[in-house]
C-alpha cells in the first residue's frame, strides 16, 4: 500500500509539473531573446519634374509674356546655340473628348503657334521649335509651357 502512495505521489507530482507552464521571459515578451527584425523606412518620393521656364496662361495680354520669352531664349541661345525650345499646350482632361481635341486644336493653332513665332523672332530657327499638344488632370485652364533642352 506505502508503494502505491509513493508511485501515486510521484504520478501527481510528475503530471503536476508537465502540465503547468513554466514562467520565463517569453511569458511577458514573445519576441525575447530573438533577432531583432531592423527597421527599414520607406524609400522618399521620387523628385518633381522641373518647371517649365514659362508658363502662359492663355488669355494673358502679349505684353505681360512678350518680354520674358525673348530674355529666356536669348539666354539658352547663348548657353547653347543649338537649343530646343518645346512649346506644350496642355489643356484640361476634365471635359469630353470632343472639347478636349477642340480645345487642343485652338491652343495650338492660335497661342502656342504665336509663342512660337516670338522665338523665332528672339532668334532661334525654325528647327529649333517642337510643338506639342497633351491634357492634364492638375490644370484648370489651358495653357502653354515653354521648356528649353
Amino acid at each position: 500500500m506505502v508503494r502505491y502512495r509513493q508511485i501515486f505521489f510521484f504520478l501527481s507530482l510528475f503530471f503536476l509539473f508537465t502540465s503547468c507552464k513554466l514562467i520565463d521571459q517569453r511569458t511577458f515578451n514573445p519576441r525575447a531573446g530573438r533577432r531583432p527584425i531592423p527597421y527599414i523606412p520607406p524609400a522618399p518620393p521620387p523628385p518633381l519634374p522641373p518647371a517649365p521656364p514659362i508658363e502662359v496662361v492663355i488669355g494673358t495680354p502679349e505684353g505681360q509674356w512678350r518680354k520674358p520669352l525673348q530674355m529666356l531664349t536669348k539666354k539658352a541661345l547663348e548657353k547653347k546655340p543649338d537649343a530646343l525650345f518645346v512649346v506644350t499646350a496642355v489643356t484640361s482632361d476634365l471635359q469630353s473628348l470632343a472639347a478636349q481635341e477642340e480645345n487642343l486644336q485652338k491652343a495650338v493653332r492660335k497661342e502656342a503657334k504665336l509663342i512660337a513665332d516670338e522665338i523665332v523672332k528672339a532668334g532661334a530657327r525654325l528647327e529649333q521649335i517642337q510643338m506639342d499638344a497633351k491634357t492634364s488632370g492638375s490644370i484648370k485652364q489651358t495653357v502653354v509651357q515653354v521648356n528649353v533642352r
